[in-house]
């Protein structure tokens, strides 16, 4: 559904601009260098019946999902869902407490982690909504994260089900140290939010025709 390559790569330079400014963020909270950067951008609409979400999440993703999501109404309308792997959070949130030992067998997610998450995901989202935001000339008006823990099968189908079949996806990876986490931004939208995202990435690239 993008348009052009040119399209493609302006909406990835975008997108890796504002994890850059969320990177630095995290770094400070962690106290050691964490890289975000969002390698490849894809849109689909799942309202076909050959589409099937599972086969658009990252190939490393699989068993519980850790999901931080913040919906967005009025000019620009849908919701974005910040997805990783449960266990490789837990890694995060043992480097976000400066704890030593990794050595989580128990998947359970206390308030403190629920916490840690849900100010991670407010970071990334912010950046990432607030940011294009700015670059396209946007205002989204969008609600504090909620934070949930997923199988891959509900999750799935929760998009699937949903009232907005449009969707964005950014493939996105996060390094910490020897860590390295692959995870994925989902944003769901109206078919008229798409085409005005669209529309706006559109200028960028009529200006370098000009």
């Amino acid at each position: 559904m993008i348009d052009s390559n040119m399209t493609y790569d302006i909406l990835k330079e975008l997108f890796n601009i504002s994890v850059g400014k969320a990177a630095e963020m995290l770094s400070d909270i962690v106290d050691q260098k964490i890289v975000l950067n969002v390698p490849n951008v894809e849109i689909i609409n799942v309202s076909k019946d050959s589409i099937k979400m599972k086969d658009y999440l990252p190939e490393n993703i699989s068993g519980a999902l850790m999901v931080s999501s913040i919906s967005f109404k009025e000019s620009f309308t849908g919701t974005a869902n910040l997805i990783f792997p449960a266990d490789k959070m837990k890694t995060f949130i043992r480097l976000c407490m400066h704890e030593e030992e990794d050595n989580y067998e128990d998947m359970d997610f206390n308030d403190i982690d629920f916490d840690i998450i849900k100010e991670i995901g407010n970071i990334i989202l912010n950046c990432i909504m607030g940011e294009t935001g700015n670059s396209l000339s946007i205002n989204f008006n969008y609600s504090l994260p909620e934070v949930k823990v997923f199988n891959q099968t509900d999750f799935c189908g929760n998009l699937q089900k949903n009232e907005f079949v449009n969707i964005l996806i950014l493939y996105i990876t996060f390094i910490i140290g020897n860590t390295e986490i692959e995870g994925a931004i989902i944003v769901d939208l109206t078919l008229n939010s798409l085409k005005e995202l669209l529309e706006k990435v559109g200028q960028i690239e009529d200006t370098f025709y000009d």
